[in-house]
């Protein structure tokens, strides 16, 4: 059984050679690594031109952000499990993908998802990723994209990625399906880079969360709404509750 690993990357040369490295170290050989890359301006061509025997595929050519550069992706993928990285993120250990093919291999689930561990910044070392259940992912995305493994035939089915999405864009997709699949398997898959995580980034994540779920209609209007506030409210009251726990520290 083969996984796929996709990354998508614009002005990456900071990260994407230890990205590559972490797939490149893992223990697994059954795996397949495809790069498009949105025409960089830094030095990150230069860096895949060395890695070019290593990745199955990569191409660097201008694009209109993610979901276009996974929908490239995407038609260059041969396995059937594939897992979406970005250009800052690393696989947690060398034994992710060993590990979880031998989940994979049993699963009937649509996608399966693990948990990411932050690294940098202000959430530095904070896991994320739990149980869930299809009501709450409704209400808001309760599973990390890069700790989800999606069967291909489920991404195939649903079609390619709503390219107007910009943050929510795997979200948006897996809501079109109804009889939606998933299971949860408690472990860090990967640690994701999270310098550039803002209030800024975190309202524009709930506001596409919301355009998701308006999208497919995952409920009434109003309650889609309140859950939308809901979330919001939650948010600001974990931030102020962090901030106050660091000043009493």
């Amino acid at each position: 059984m083969k996984i796929s690993v996709v990354v998508a990357v614009f002005n990456g040369e900071k990260t994407i050679q230890s990205c590559i490295d972490s797939f490149l170290k893992q223990t697994y050989t059954e795996k397949e690594l495809i790069v498009f890359d949105g025409n960089s301006t830094d030095s990150t061509k230069s860096i895949l031109q060395q890695y070019d025997k290593e990745i199955s595929y990569w191409k660097s050519e201008k694009d209109s952000g993610i979901a276009d550069a996974w929908n490239k992706a995407l038609k260059h993928v041969t396995g059937e499990w594939v897992i979406f990285l970005g250009a800052d993120d690393q696989f947690y250990s060398v034994d992710v993908l060993e590990r979880m093919a031998t989940v994979l291999k049993e699963s009937v689930a649509d996608f399966v998802f693990g948990q990411i561990v932050f690294d940098g910044g202000e959430y530095e070392g904070i896991r994320l990723g739990k149980e869930t259940t299809l009501a709450e992912l409704k209400r808001k995305m309760t599973f990390p994209h890069t700790a989800t493994f999606n069967r291909v035939e489920f991404l195939q089915e649903l079609g390619d990625f709503d390219e107007s999405f910009k943050i929510a864009i795997d979200y948006e997709l897996v809501l079109r399906k109804k009889d939606l699949t998933f299971s949860f398997y408690n472990m860090p898959i990967a640690l994701m880079g999270c310098e550039g995580v803002s209030s800024r980034l975190i309202k524009e994540t709930f506001k596409e969360f919301r355009r998701a779920q308006l999208k497919n209609k995952t409920d009434y209007k109003v309650l889609i709404y309140y859950w939308y506030i809901a979330n919001r409210v939650k948010n600001k009251l974990v931030d102020l509750l962090q901030s106050t726990k660091r000043l009493l520290l």
